[in-house]
């Protein structure tokens, strides 16, 4: 029970960290409630019901979509940023590709990404740092 308490208080502080970074760079974070996320349809947004650990793929009988569980747990947190960011288009969710689109590309620290890595931003300019003495 403590190595789960460990993992749980390392998993928290890890957000913390991802919020300051976040944050110092002026990127909105916020954190959804993972509650019952495979229990929602990503795409139609139907309650599909509780299933038990062994089934292992998401299965939708109101609009048809079939993909594996944890992809589409995954795809319903995403859903649910979004809308609490507020990012509605024509009253419908705007897709990942479509919100990356319109920010452009970025890196994990919230920076634009140029799409191209130099020597310099990789070894920091080729300069040793000494102590000064």
């Amino acid at each position: 029970m403590l190595s789960k308490h460990s993992a749980d208080a390392g998993f928290g502080q890890f957000f913390n960290i991802l919020e300051w970074v976040w944050l110092s760079r002026d990127v909105y974070f916020a954190k959804v409630n993972k509650d019952g996320t495979s229990q929602t349809c990503p795409n139609c947004g139907a309650h599909t019901g509780k299933k038990t650990l062994d089934v292992r793929v998401h299965n939708c009988h109101e609009c048809g979509y079939t993909t594996t569980r944890d992809v589409a747990a995954s795809q319903e947190i995403r859903n649910r940023g979004i809308t609490s960011v507020g990012q509605m288009v024509a009253g419908r969710l705007t897709s990942f590709e479509e919100t990356s689109q319109a920010l452009g590309p970025k890196n994990v620290c919230g920076l634009r990404a140029t799409g191209r890595i130099t020597r310099d931003a990789l070894v920091g300019g080729g300069r040793s740092r000494k102590l000064a003495s």
